[in-house]
């Protein structure tokens, strides 16, 4: 008997923390405030005034979504997740799958998300930018490590959010 218990005892010990692990941990509902960009975002982005335009080599400078967002919702569930800047959506399901809005559009915003541990990897693709969030909650502290290929050029920011609801 003892010998059939041992095995079985082993498998649940190694299945059950791996499942709790997949999943992730974090919750990162809420209300979030900017508090810092890293490095600064650069003035005169866009070709707007002063040292923005191509060639300048900051993918920032090209994408619609430059700004880093002064507030943002975050909505969670155990199936997904939503992102809200100003009126701007994006909407992920934390099964790694496609989400395509609006769907059948060339064009359209393509998101998909999976979990590093307590980290939540937020993949987005729309035209030709491609983008990478790393999200990670400590306290009141939420903070989002950006990846950004756009135009040519790439850029990685550091954005860190006080929660305020």
């Amino acid at each position: 008997m003892m010998k059939r218990v041992v095995p079985l005892l082993v498998m649940v010990a190694l299945a059950v923390p791996a499942a709790a692990w997949a999943q992730g941990t974090a919750n990162f509902s809420g209300t979030w405030k900017l508090d810092k960009v890293d490095p600064p975002l650069p003035t005169g982005r866009g070709g707007r005034g002063g040292g923005g335009g191509r060639g300048g080599g900051d993918a920032y400078e090209e994408n619609a979504f430059t700004p880093a967002p002064t507030s943002l919702v975050i909505t969670q569930t155990a199936a997904g997740i939503t992102v809200q800047t100003g009126s701007t959506k994006a909407v992920y399901t934390l099964d790694g799958n496609l989400t395509v809005m609006p769907a059948g559009d060339v064009n359209a915003l393509k998101t998909w998300a999976h979990w590093d541990g307590t980290k939540l990897h937020l993949h987005q693709k729309q035209a030709m930018s491609f983008g990478r969030d790393i999200l990670t909650v400590s306290g009141g502290t939420l903070t989002v490590v950006l990846d950004l290929e756009s135009g040519g050029g790439s850029t990685t920011r550091t954005l860190t959010y006080s929660k305020t609801s």
